[in-house]
């Protein structure tokens, strides 16, 4: 349920939601004596993010109480109840956690800066713990964000922990950069412990908050780009057609993905699992056909229809079975959005003219939901359409790239993907240079002539 104030609608289930957090955020400042203004910092940030600035890959309001309400017992448990000083509390690993879920550096920020100040006002108010784990985040954030392999983690928290160690040494022992005292190997430890060990314990807690918050992260994307998994070696050997789409679909949507600076990764995983439903009857579609033998020859348009848009809701229902991440089975679902299935709607005008099927022969959708999906979306048609172009080259393979691009646009199928017309200009461009170097030619080499 929704309530209207002004230009924005206020979510009444969120603000309940809201309600409860700022109530056990409110017990927990008390309980242990923390100053009430940072509760009114959590409010504006929370303002904010959901009303003014709303930045992509925005956890749900939900979720971003849940973080918080972490964000506020990391510093309480680690100097309150453990009794560690403030340089151990675990900002690096709170921020890399962030960065890691939702690759949003900007939400990565406003933790940092929020568990920083709060972890220097149980530290007896102290700036330097405030300002070297803020930096620290920061610089943790920034190494950690898309990274791809666990061990970038680890030295992002290694790095981080040097960072933090600088800025503390520099504050505590009213150092200049030019004159050092003593090296503080105390201080240094548990930077460098902080650093390392809490970057290792996000490795591992991982999966459990990607569950929790159904996203996933570039290090389980690898995981399911292996084909060794069931589903790709099912594909591989079942419809090996729609296998080599797939292929050919990855690689124009991963460098368009590249070209506007979204998830590469995410979209060359959903490119590969997009056709997975086909795998149920793969001889029903033209990429997998067996001695050219037409399936559909026989069968009414209307029948057809069905089953080329059952190969979607089969496609989810499959990804479920394989426990197949949801933000991957968004591309499976969403991949067609609500276009017509041109080739057995003018099929079923040439048997019934006087009839409208127009809406029949719609997917049901729904439409892409995010700039990754779009991308995937258009690489599926321009590869598809591509197969037709007759003796291809470089002027038709643009023109045909451009009309696909075009039509889409036009129909609305882009419309909440959040995608611009600079983004669909580079989009293009990138489908330009895959493809024209995908058909090119080769010359003629002379054959060799056996002397007699």
């Amino acid at each position: 349920m929704n309530i209207s104030l002004g230009k924005n609608k206020i979510n009444l289930k969120h603000t309940i939601i809201g309600c409860a957090f700022f109530l056990v955020a409110a017990f927990i400042f008390f309980l242990y004596s923390i100053n009430f203004s940072l509760l009114a910092l959590i409010a504006v940030l929370f303002i904010y993010l959901q009303f003014f600035r709303k930045p992509d890959n925005l956890p749900f309001f939900l979720d971003l109480s849940i973080l918080t309400i972490i964000a506020i017992l990391v510093p309480v448990l680690t100097t309150i109840i453990f009794k560690i000083p403030g340089y151990g509390i675990a900002a690096i690993g709170f921020a890399i956690l962030i960065t890691l879920l939702f690759e949003n550096l900007e939400l990565s920020f406003v933790f940092s800066l929020f568990i920083a100040i709060l972890a220097g006002e149980v530290s007896d108010r102290s700036f330097s713990v405030a300002l070297s784990l803020f930096i620290a985040s920061l610089v943790a954030s920034l190494f950690s964000f898309r990274v791809r392999r666990r061990f970038q983690v680890i030295r992002a928290g290694f790095l981080a922990g040097v960072v933090q160690f600088i800025i503390a040494y520099i504050l505590e022992g009213k150092n200049s950069f030019l004159v050092f005292s003593t090296i503080d190997l105390g201080l240094l430890k548990i930077c460098l412990i902080n650093g390392i060990l809490s970057s290792i314990i996000v490795l591992g807690i991982l999966p459990i908050f990607e569950f929790i918050f159904k996203v996933l992260t570039n290090i389980s994307l690898l995981e399911l780009s292996d084909f060794n998994h069931p589903l790709m070696r099912r594909l591989i050997l079942e419809a090996p057609g729609t296998y080599q789409h797939s292929l050919v679909m990855a690689n124009l949507s991963e460098a368009a993905a590249e070209s506007i600076g979204a998830n590469s990764l995410l979209v060359r995983v959903g490119a590969y699992y997009h056709d997975i439903g086909k795998l149920i009857k793969p001889q029903y579609f033209v990429e997998n056909l067996v001695n050219y033998k037409d399936m559909h020859k026989k069968l009414k348009p209307s029948m057809s229809k069905l089953i080329i848009f059952n190969h979607v809701k089969e496609g989810v229902e499959l990804a479920k079975k394989y426990h197949i991440n949801p933000q991957i089975i968004n591309f499976i679902r969403q991949h067609h959005g609500k276009t017509l299935v041109y080739y057995f709607y003018h099929r079923a005008k040439e048997i019934e003219p006087d009839l409208k099927h127009e809406e029949e022969y719609k997917y049901p959708g729904p439409k892409p939901q995010s700039k990754e999906i779009a991308i995937v979306a258009l690489a599926d048609s321009v590869e598809a359409i591509s197969r037709t172009v007759s003796e291809p080259n470089p002027a038709r393979i643009e023109e045909m790239i451009r009309e696909v691009v075009k039509k889409r646009f036009m129909e609305g199928e882009l419309d909440e993907s959040n995608l611009t017309l600079k983004d669909l200009e580079k989009i293009t461009q990138s489908f330009i240079r895959i493809l024209t170097a995908t058909f090119h030619t080769r010359i003629n080499y002379p054959k060799d002539k056996k002397n007699g």
